[in-house]
C-alpha cells in the first residue's frame, strides 16, 4: 500500500480544504486506506471512489445492493473520546451517498468511531455556523453539522447490516 504522505502535495486539495497546508488529507487518505481493509477483512467487494469526483469514498456490494459510503477522518493530538464530535460540512448535506463512517487518526492509528445513514446523521446533528466558537474553544471553519461519536451506530453493526450470515 503507498505510504499516504507520499502523496501528499503541501497545498489545498480544492477550495474547500480546511487547512491551508492541506494537511487534513493525510488523515483522511489514512480513514479511507483503514476502512479498505476492513472492507477486506470482512470479504466485502468494494471499489474505491476516493481520488475520484465522486461525494462518496466507496461503493461497497452487499446483499445484491450498491451501498455508497463517505469516510469521514479527522486528526487528533489526543486519543478519541466517545463525547467528541463528528462534522460534516453543510454543503456535503445535498450530496448523493447513503451513509457516512467517522473515524480519527492519533499518532498514525486509525479508530473508527462509528457510522449513520445520511438521511439519520442531517435529522439527528446539531448545525453550526463558520466563526461559532464551540464549548472547547474552537472556532468553526465552516458551517457545519456536528453529531457525538456515542449518539451514531457503533461499526459493528455496519458489519452485521453488510456481511451475509
Amino acid at each position: 500500500m503507498t505510504n499516504v504522505t507520499s502523496i501528499y502535495t503541501g497545498e489545498k486539495y480544492n477550495a474547500r480544504t480546511i487547512l491551508n497546508d492541506g494537511i487534513g488529507q493525510i488523515a483522511g487518505w489514512q480513514g479511507e486506506a483503514a476502512f479498505a481493509l476492513e472492507l477486506m477483512k470482512h470479504k466485502l467487494p468494494f471499489t474505491h471512489t476516493g481520488c475520484l469526483n465522486h461525494p462518496y469514498d466507496f461503493v461497497v456490494y452487499a446483499k445484491g445492493r450498491k451501498i455508497t459510503i463517505d469516510v469521514k477522518c479527522k486528526k487528533r493530538n489526543v486519543q478519541p473520546c466517545s463525547t467528541f464530535e463528528g462534522h460534516i460540512n453543510t454543503y456535503q448535506q445535498k450530496f448523493n451517498v447513503m451513509a457516512y463512517v467517522f473515524a480519527n487518526v492519533t499518532d498514525g492509528e486509525v479508530t473508527f468511531m462509528g457510522w449513520m445513514y445520511k438521511k439519520h446523521f442531517w435529522q439527528k446533528a446539531q448545525i453550526v455556523q463558520k466563526g461559532q466558537v464551540t464549548d472547547g474553544g474552537f472556532t468553526e471553519y465552516d458551517q457545519s453539522a456536528k453529531l457525538k461519536y456515542v449518539e451514531m451506530i457503533p461499526m459493528d453493526a455496519l458489519w452485521e447490516r453488510l456481511c451475509d450470515g
